[in-house]
């Protein structure tokens, strides 16, 4: 089953966006929105290259009371998928509008220091 991070409804696995939302469905539920964001937008938080460095950044946002959740960018719905943990995939991390600016600040460490990021000075070494 997938979820509308909307709404909160539930699709069958083949369909793909919220079609009362046109929003990317989601495999998990996403946390409920607290009262006080009942007008709060998701918004993107920072594109991961993999779902397991997503999946740990929404492990570190909802501890600290953020809710978030993410999505799998895999493109391969030509193919009869789509999201899914595939090696190659990344994942966006989403969070409430106005939890985004503190959910960045949470994940900047994890930002920097994942394998492969741009200011990894083993990567500067490498010829092209």
């Amino acid at each position: 089953m997938t979820y509308c991070p909307k709404c909160r409804h539930e699709y069958f696995e083949h369909i793909e966006v919220c079609p009362d939302c046109d929003v990317d469905l989601v495999p998990d539920l996403p946390p409920e929105i607290p009262p006080e964001y009942a007008e709060a937008e998701w918004v993107e938080v920072y594109t991961f290259p993999g779902t397991l460095y997503a999946r740990m950044a929404v492990e570190i946002l909802n501890r600290e009371g953020i809710p978030s959740y993410s999505i799998s960018n895999f493109g391969g719905a030509t193919m009869g998928m789509s999201g899914g943990d595939f090696v190659g995939a990344s994942a966006t991390v989403f969070a409430l509008e106005p939890d985004a600016d503190q959910a960045y600040n949470l994940l900047e460490p994890m930002i920097e220091e994942y394998p492969g990021s741009f200011d990894d000075p083993d990567l500067d070494s490498c010829e092209p």
